[in-house]
């Protein structure tokens, strides 16, 4: 979306949370990893929270976002998502995603975050 890494996810997830939508496995922390994009894009999660909420559509949310956000720091954003590996995290975060991220007991060679959702997230909804 916009060409950000983790947006789309992280709309989906604020999706989930709407009356009639199912969270399921997901989380939506304050020290999670939409929360850490969000914060990257200069947004509050509530304010996108509440443009998720209200747009009538994909198009008009989009649109939203792309007011607010600049458009071309897409991949100095994500070039920081491909450097974040688990093994350089402080303890206490590298025990966080373990926690939040069951996958990595199946799949313990994960160390790059973006492979760790994509695991995650093919192993809790069978994406691919």
């Amino acid at each position: 979306m916009l060409g950000f890494y983790l947006l789309p996810r992280t709309v989906d997830k604020l999706r989930a949370e709407l009356p009639g939508g199912h969270l399921g496995p997901y989380l939506n922390h304050d020290t999670g990893f939409s929360a850490y994009l969000v914060r990257r894009l200069g947004l509050k999660m509530d304010e996108l929270r509440q443009a998720v909420a209200s747009a009538p559509d994909e198009t008009a949310l989009v649109e939203w976002l792309a007011a607010r956000v600049d458009v071309a720091s897409a991949p100095e954003h994500n070039a920081k998502f491909e450097t974040i590996v688990v093994e350089r995290m402080k303890p206490e975060d590298q025990e966080l995603v373990r926690q939040r991220h069951p996958v990595m007991e199946t799949q313990p060679g994960l160390s790059k975050i973006l492979d760790i959702l994509d695991a995650d997230d093919r192993f809790s909804f069978g994406v691919n």
